[in-house]
């Protein structure tokens, strides 16, 4: 039984290092964009939108299962739906 504890105590820990990870990536693209003049900063935030709905799209064409996790992970990175 200590093993299974083990192993979801790593798993968790692992978790929360990615959520930490997810964090400061969303915050490093918040500070670029920021830092970018705004006709600059607005162009880019669409590319970004862009290319992430591209790849929702290439996800859901090849029925991935990763779908539902990418749209997911890509609202937590940018704390809203994209």
């Amino acid at each position: 039984m200590e093993n299974w504890e083990n192993r979801l105590d790593y798993l968790e820990e692992c978790n929360d290092i990615l959520n930490m990870q997810n964090r400061v990536l969303a915050a490093a693209l918040k500070g670029f964009l920021r830092a970018l003049p705004p006709d600059i900063a607005e162009n880019a935030a669409e590319q970004v939108q862009a290319a992430f709905e591209d790849e929702m799209v290439r996800l859901g064409y090849e029925n991935s299962r990763f779908a539902d996790l990418f749209q997911d992970a890509a609202d937590n990175f940018f704390g809203e739906k994209i």
